[in-house]
């Protein structure tokens, strides 16, 4: 996985950092090529603002997040993501369903 972060209107800290890749490591699951995520921070007065970008397979899947607690932010962005790729993941497998996968007996 690989992952960058954009701090804006905020001092860049590795206590964020590493509970977002904590919380990313879910996502490698779901596929075995390179996962590539673009993480936003942003403080807004009392607001704080998480935008997720990961590319799987060309394919962009895009979550944001406005919370007061910016770590509460960065866990349901992370679910969101999850969903998000998981609702793919099931799209591209059952395409077409079981179309002439089963041999019939003719009899």
């Amino acid at each position: 996985m690989k992952a960058s972060f954009t701090f804006r209107k905020m001092d860049s800290t590795d206590a964020l950092k590493q509970h977002t890749l904590g919380k990313l490591k879910r996502l490698e699951r779901f596929e075995d090529s390179e996962v590539m995520v673009q993480v936003t921070f942003e403080v807004d007065k009392f607001q704080r603002f998480v935008e997720m970008q990961a590319t799987i397979h060309g394919r962009t899947f895009v979550s944001t997040e406005r919370r007061s607690d910016m770590y509460e932010a960065i866990d349901i962005c992370v679910d969101k993501l999850n969903r998000q790729i998981s609702r793919s993941k099931s799209k591209r497998k059952h395409h077409k369903g079981q179309q002439g996968s089963y041999p019939q007996v003719i009899g």
